[in-house]
This record gives C-alpha cells, structure tokens and sequence, in this order.
C-alpha cells in the first residue's frame, strides 16, 4: 500500500503548521466537511485551538502520517459537561489521493480506543447524507443511524440533511 510505514499519532506542537496546511488542503478537495475553507481561521488562532487540544485531557487530535506529511486527521472531544462525560464526537477527514487505503477505519479505531479507555459509552457523528462513503465506513465499523438533522448543510444551491450516528458501548 505504501513504500514508508504510515504512522497513526497523537499530534504534537511539532506538527501543528503541517495540520493547517493539512486542513487548507482538505477544505479545498472535499465538499463533505461543515467546514469551508472560508471559515478556517487564521494560523496563530488555530495554533492557540490546537493547544487547547493538546493540553486537554477530554480532547485528542490523532493524524496519520506518510513520510512525515499528514494524510489524515481525527479529532475528538469528550463532552466537558458532567453528565454527558460519557459522551464522544468525533470528525475526520483523510485526502483525496489516500481514501479507500483503510486509513479513516485505523483513524476512528485509534480515537474509539482512546475514548474508551476514558471510560467513554458513547462515540457519535453526524455526517451529511449524500456522503456514502463515510456512511457504510461507519455502519461498517457498528455505529448505527439514530436519526437526522433536516436540511441541516447547506450543499452547492441545495440542503442535505445530517445523519445522526453512534456507537455504545456496555454500560458496567
């Protein structure tokens, strides 16, 4: 699949101009993400976002990596409200060129365990519901539909709706 061994790794400060240029290009090839490249904020915010990621202990941003240039990106974030500390969201996004490689399920597995060892229940995501792809990626891995969000994004000249997803784990 690859000549170098891809590498799935919690991100460090090391790699955080490398994530913005990951995310410009991203946000420029793909039309399934919330996010446009107009809202992406400007690089000493967005290094300050993903500080707070890496000094929080409910938030994780896990990349993988191919020669040392970041392929794909996982971010997740546990609910800092007490009663809902049991509860995950994730979003991910892999380029182009790297899709159907089984990077997105390494990605989401790597983030479902770190999740789970904090003692996580649930793990959601909403994605739009013209994203097939995504969508048998994640029943592929258990999470199931639980509802849909109407005409929730707005696609070209259009509105999709947002299909709501999650995983359980076994309460003990």
């Amino acid at each position: 699949m690859f000549n170098t061994e891809l590498i799935i790794e919690e991100i460090s400060k090391s790699d955080i101009f490398n994530l913005y240029e990951y995310r410009k290009n991203i946000l420029s090839e793909t039309p399934f993400l919330v996010t446009t490249l107009d809202d992406l904020m400007d690089f000493n915010s967005f290094k300050n976002y993903i500080h707070f990621y890496i000094e929080n202990d409910l938030r994780n941003i896990f990349v993988a990596k191919k020669d040392n240039t970041i392929i794909g990106e996982i971010t997740i974030l546990i609910h800092d409200k007490k009663r809902m500390r049991h509860v995950a969201e994730f979003g991910i996004s892999v380029l182009k060129e790297y899709r159907g490689k089984g990077i997105g399920r390494k990605l989401i597995q790597t983030a479902e365990k770190w999740a789970f060892d904090k003692n996580v229940k649930r793990i959601q995501i909403e994605v739009m519901e013209n994203n097939n792809v995504a969508l048998n990626l994640y029943l592929s891995l258990g999470y199931k539909i639980e509802g849909r969000k109407k005409m929730a994004v707005r696609f070209g000249n259009s509105f999709v709706d947002l299909i709501i997803m999650a995983k359980l784990r076994d309460f003990k």
